[in-house]
């Protein structure tokens, strides 16, 4: 395959030999979880969480609707198949049997 675009392999190889891409990430602070934990746990303490449960009360409506709505669907399908079923007696089967029937 012909290379097309020497400037972006430049950029690549450029990129790719910067200092420091293979050491590793340095690490949070001592101490910064415990920090971040206690303002979320002090957050949720004045009212700013809040949001955290406005949130689980949305999912919780959007899931018991999605169940709902599949509930439906499948007593729909299932309630349409029993009346086809018992409406058409042999005539699902003689169609089948044409369709077979004619192939060589």
């Amino acid at each position: 395959m012909k290379n097309c675009d020497p400037s972006l392999n430049r950029l690549l190889r450029a990129a790719a030999n910067r200092p420091g891409v293979n050491t590793p990430e340095e690490e949070a602070p001592f101490g910064f979880a415990t920090r971040v934990v206690a303002r979320w746990k002090e957050a949720a303490k004045d009212g700013h969480g809040l949001d955290v449960r406005v949130q689980m009360l949305w999912f919780r409506r959007t899931l018991m609707c999605a169940l709902a709505v599949m509930a439906i669907s499948v007593g729909w399908s299932f309630t349409s198949y029993t009346n086809d079923a018992a409406s058409s007696g042999d005539e699902v089967a003689i169609a089948s049997y044409d369709a077979s029937a004619d192939l060589p």
